[in-house]
């Protein structure tokens, strides 16, 4: 097929964004169960639980042996620019389907419906007795054969290259047998070559309620680390297909699905170029909200040996919806609507009058053609963007049992100069990688290019002598070609003697900057960039002012935050705020050294003003919900609302009125979810317990100047009436004044601490002692007291004894459970938690905390930025709980390192940076 010269150079805009790149607005589709016509040759093999990642080049994705590639449940990996936190794909996986004998065939995968499992088929088409033998992607750099050919040590996956799975190679001396000492290799193409063996016949068929074909598929996936940045924003994959069945497969066609999901979700539009056998995603408008930003850049299937279908599909259940079953994805793959209808020129393509056509939307985008999804009418009609998936697939070919077939596909990736121009850059990538592919020069090794220690950045903002006032500001900077991070340096001596370092990854960070209040500070700051080979010269300087009046919360870039959401003099963020007062920026004023209308009063610790840790003191157990402490017109009458001071939990323990409500909201959009708690007030000074808090403020000075109130732990009850009970239990012990009887309040063990299965010690007052025990890493061990939020304090700024007004309500907001994501229907719960390493940066050893729900096996490893394993932490059994894993630095060069932790088929990550 005829192909045009590329006429554009790519560019790809390694986009420095902290958007998340979990998606939101996801919904996956739902299917009623099938029962599948299932035949008695298949067996009894579990889902492939192994994954491997391409990260060598500008791009990072994880492959999977279940027929799926980039999401098996969490988050999905398919990042362009390579750990930018933006994924180009959500998730992506082949279907084959075909005749026998008048009975449809079929394969695929498609979210957690995978119909492949690991392992080759025997010589008489049967699958492995025990497939999980061969649960694993081997992956391989040229990095790792040239560590080898200087050290002597060969990682696991170089020195078990499966040439006996079909594996490439290199035989150096013809004996047919690998052996790196002989000067054998793997044949690796692009720089990063992975390789993994499945089959359909491990199991049934259960999404696509067909029978199996009977193939084992071979599959080489590769990436490039040029300089060039066409190669190095596109993945590579061969799939080579050997039919075992036992009869001819007839009508068969293979294809390459695709749920795109271009930065954000909802907003994506396909299109096909039949002259290049190219479908594609690109963005609805010219902004995505996802991460990608302006310009966004487009991403395509590419099938280098020739296509003859490019489909697209809604995620809806109607007839141009989501596949039900193999017949709907069969239909897909031949260019036909779920219900058999063709696909039609114009409009959605579904039953328009048009021309019978194979290719959906081919007209060119950045042009206005017809037929487009920017003009679907002829006349510049355009269609709503939205959730689209496409598949590209061959023609139909015929098999014959012991034939293969082999099937290679680009993923390429572009961003031109708006979203429609990333089309037009697009097909130029296309172009280039077929013309080295018909020129046999892809799937070739290439050399690594130098890496070279980074050139300064260009400083974009603040400008210089900028003032700031009770405001972090925000440090941007241009982005340097070759950088992995960047150093901020921040110092109060123009020479930069007493500089702090701030690391990120992205071109802007907000860090915290401690002052002393009341006092105007000019300081200096600059940019350096870096990489493994070590940070480059430093930018020009430039100064600042900044002013604090007060002491803000260090948590905020953390999603906690102490925000008065009400006033009963009105909206605490009403016209009159400004930027300077946290409403923008947090949505309501904040309470920490208040900002509101009164300046009366602020929240703080029982540690201390700057104590916030005493607040959020078990944060695996406030993550997952907000708290709010509410000043009522009802608790403005004493006795009203009550709580207990537990002197000793037991012994003399004093009931307590409080001009408050103390409430665990949950999801703040669903006030059904809320849960009132139980109170406990704990004095200052143990000696001298108060009975009415509201007006009394006998506590230690926070300054020694501002009188505040006694400490307040927020009790979450063991039951969703649990405070009811408590208020009822407490007045039938007479009230505000009178002893509380732990041992006669009647509360009995209605649960078991969820961490050890075991009685909790504590069972009284209607208190949850082990609410979502979790082995909290500041408190080894079992915990017999978790209390979700700690020692809260109010200041009396005005110190006039008064608190706050009734109408008042303060909300603690923690980091909450994450934004929806993409997940498969029956997705397994998460098992493990890879917690934030401490320090990050490091400079010579770094702890890394991580959480497993039930006892098994796990592996912690290491990998530097090229992928290659720089030590295994831990592999092996572990008891369930919370542990930690401590990295020593010595022996490692400077720059950026990736933990990966996995167990049970679960995989987690986090970046570490190590300085010298």
């Amino acid at each position: 097929m005829y192909r045009p010269a590329a006429s554009l150079l790519l560019v790809i805009s390694l986009l420095a964004s902290a958007a998340n790149a979990q998606q939101t607005g996801k919904v996956l589709p739902e299917r009623a169960p099938l029962i599948p016509a299932r035949s008695s040759d298949v067996g009894g093999c579990q889902l492939g639980v192994a994954s491997g990642d391409l990260d060598i080049s500008g791009v990072r994705a994880r492959l999977f042996n279940t027929g799926g590639l980039f999401w098996k449940g969490g988050d999905p990996v398919y990042e362009v620019p390579r750990f930018g936190g933006v994924n180009a794909i959500f998730a992506a996986g082949i279907w084959i389907g075909g005749m026998v004998d008048g009975t449809l065939h079929f394969a695929g995968a498609d979210y957690s419906d995978w119909e492949f499992w690991p392992g080759p088929l025997d010589e008489d088409g049967n699958p492995p007795a025990d497939c999980s033998v061969y649960d694993r992607i081997w992956v391989v750099s040229v990095l790792d054969v040239e560590a080898y050919e200087m050290t002597g040590v060969a990682t696991p996956d170089l020195e078990e290259w499966p040439i006996d799975l079909g594996a490439p190679w290199i035989d150096a001396n013809g004996d047919e047998m690998y052996n790196l000492e002989d000067g054998d290799r793997p044949e690796i193409y692009g720089n990063q070559i992975a390789f993994w063996v499945m089959n359909d016949l491990g199991n049934f068929h259960d999404w696509s309620g067909a029978q199996p074909i009977g193939l084992e598929v071979r599959v080489s996936a590769f990436s490039i680390a040029s300089e060039n940045p066409t190669l190095a924003g596109a993945t590579i994959y061969r799939y080579e297909l050997i039919y075992k069945g036992d009869a001819t497969l007839e009508n068969a066609r293979f294809g390459f699905w695709a749920d795109a999901d271009l930065g954000g979700s909802n907003d994506d539009y396909v299109g096909s170029d039949p002259a290049r056998d190219l479908g594609f995603v690109y963005n609805g408008d010219a902004d995505d909200e996802g991460g990608y930003g302006n310009p966004p850049p487009a991403v395509g299937v590419d099938f280098l040996g020739g296509a003859d279908v490019v489909m697209y599909y809604n995620n809806d259940a109607s007839p141009t919806g989501n596949p039900s079953d193999g017949q709907d994805a069969f239909n897909y793959l031949q260019a036909l609507w779920r219900d058999g209808t063709p696909l039609t020129e114009g409009g959605n393509g579904y039953q328009t009058g048009g021309p019978v056509t194979t290719y959906a939307f081919p007209g060119d985008p950045e042009q206005m053609e017809f037929w487009s999804e920017v003009n679907i009418d002829g006349v510049g009609t355009s269609n709503a963007p939205g959730d689209r998936r496409f598949i590209v697939s061959t023609e139909s070919f015929q098999m014959e049992p012991g034939s293969s077939l082999v099937i290679d596909v680009a993923i390429p990736f572009a961003q031109g100069d708006d979203y429609l121009n990333s089309v037009t850059a697009l097909k130029a990538a296309s172009d280039f990688v077929q013309g080295l592919y018909d020129a046999n020069q892809l799937f070739v090794s290439f050399p690594i290019p130098p890496e070279v220690e980074p050139a300064a950045p260009s400083l974009i903002a603040p400008p210089d002598g900028a003032e700031f006032i009770d405001e972090d500001p925000t440090f941007e900077w241009s982005k340097v070609t070759d950088a992995d991070f960047y150093v901020l340096e921040i110092a109060e001596s123009s020479d930069f003697s007493d500089a702090q370092e701030y690391f990120s990854s992205d071109t802007d960070l907000t860090p915290f900057i401690s002052i002393p209040t009341e006092e105007t500070v000019e300081l200096f700051w600059r940019v350096s960039a870096g990489n493994t080979t070590g940070i480059g010269p430093p930018s020009a300087s430039r100064s600042f002012t900044l002013f604090r009046t007060h002491v803000p919360s260090p948590y905020y870039d953390d999603g906690r935050s102490i925000l008065e959401i009400a006033h009963p003099e009105g909206d605490p963020c009403g016209p009159e705020a400004s930027s300077t007062d946290g409403c923008q920026q947090y949505g309501g004023n904040t309470v920490w050294r208040s900002d509101n209308s009164t300046e009366d009063y602020y929240v703080a610790a029982g540690g201390g003003a700057g104590d916030l840790n005493r607040i959020l003191r078990y944060f695996e157990a406030t993550e997952q919900d907000d708290f709010e402490m509410r000043f009522t017109e009802d608790c403005a009458t004493p006795g009203a609302c009550l709580g207990v001071y537990p002197e000793d939990f037991g012994q003399g323990d004093m009931i307590v009125s409080l001009p408050f409500e103390l409430w665990n909201v949950g999801d703040t959009a669903d006030p059904a979810d809320d849960i009132r708690m139980i109170p406990f007030h704990v004095a200052n000074d143990p000696g001298n317990p108060v009975v009415d808090w509201a007006n009394t403020f006998t506590g230690l000075d926070v300054d020694e100047t501002t009188p505040i109130t006694e400490w307040i732990y927020w009790m979450m009850p063991d039951r969703l009436d649990g405070y009811e009970l408590f208020e009822a239990t407490a007045n039938g012990f007479g009230g505000p004044g009178a002893t509380y009887d732990p041992a006669s309040d009647g509360d009995e063990l209605i649960q078991l601490d969820p961490l050890t299965g075991e009685e909790c010690s504590n069972q009284n007052y209607y208190v949850d002692f082990c609410f979502r025990n979790q082995d909290f890493i500041f408190n080894p061990g079992p915990s017999n007291f978790i209390y979700p939020i700690g020692r809260v304090v109010l200041a009396d700024l005005a110190m006039d004894g008064t608190t706050p007004p009734a109408g008042v309500t303060i909300r603690f907001v923690t980091p909450g459970v994450p934004v929806a994501i993409e997940q498969g229907p029956e997705e397994a719960p998460q098992t493990l938690q890879l917690l934030p390493a401490y320090p990050n940066p490091f400079r010579s050893e770094v702890t890394v905390p991580f959480i497993v729900e039930r006892a098994g096996t796990v592996r912690l490893a290491v990998y530097d930025i090229l992928g290659r394993q720089v030590s295994v932490l831990i592999n092996g059994e572990v008891a369930a709980g919370t542990h930690t894993a401590l990295i020593d630095g010595q022996g490692l060069a400077a720059g950026v390192y990736l933990v990966v932790f996995e167990s049970e088929g679960e995989r987690r990550s986090q970046k570490i940076l190590l300085m010298r």
